[in-house]
């Protein structure tokens, strides 16, 4: 018998005592400027959040970006997975609420230039800066459920597969994304 099925019975508390406590939950789908992001990366959740930083270094923060270049929006979400950092990254050329599809092929923010970048998503391992991008064949969409440009207020939903720039062969599926991005 297991050590902690044998205490959780031999006090009375039953087989549920033991259960893995779950991973970080996603934050939840608002529209008020929390500031807070999250998805779901290979079924795993990550959740936005600075990390990093010391003497010499800042951290990185949680989000960073929001409306720019007179016309288009993008997003960067970073935290750790899995003890690796990641930044989950969405571009759109364009600020009105309304559904973006990320079905096409494109250079990537930053990579290109910003004027001629279309709409798409990135993944990025921070060791080794290996780039998921999203294309023709690899496709998403992200909701843009609030955006209120003069306060600098973004909320949405996302959803995307992207394929390594390297290998490809290997992609990322993220699912159940959420961000709700305020003021500037």
């Amino acid at each position: 018998m297991k050590p902690c099925l044998f205490l959780a019975l031999t006090i009375g508390l039953g087989p549920t005592a033991c259960k893995k406590s779950p991973g970080p939950s996603l934050p939840a789908a608002t529209q008020e400027g929390k500031n807070t992001a999250g998805c779901l990366i290979n079924g795993q959740p990550f959740v936005a959040k600075s990390y990093g930083g010391g003497v010499l270094n800042t951290a990185i923060p949680a989000l960073q970006g929001g409306f720019a270049f007179d016309h288009s929006y993008h997003l960067a979400m970073h935290g750790q997975l899995d003890g690796q950092g990641v930044e989950v990254m969405l571009f759109l050329q364009g600020r009105q609420p309304g559904t973006y599809l990320l079905n096409q092929d494109t250079q990537y923010y930053p990579r290109g230039t910003p004027a001629y970048v279309l709409d798409h998503a990135t993944y990025t391992l921070a060791s080794s800066q290996e780039v998921y991008v999203t294309n023709a064949r690899h496709t998403g969409q992200v909701v843009l459920t609030a955006a209120n440009v003069a306060q600098g207020l973004s909320a949405g939903t996302f959803d995307f597969t992207a394929v390594s720039t390297r290998d490809s062969t290997r992609t990322i599926t993220i699912t159940s994304g959420r961000f709700d991005r305020g003021g500037w």
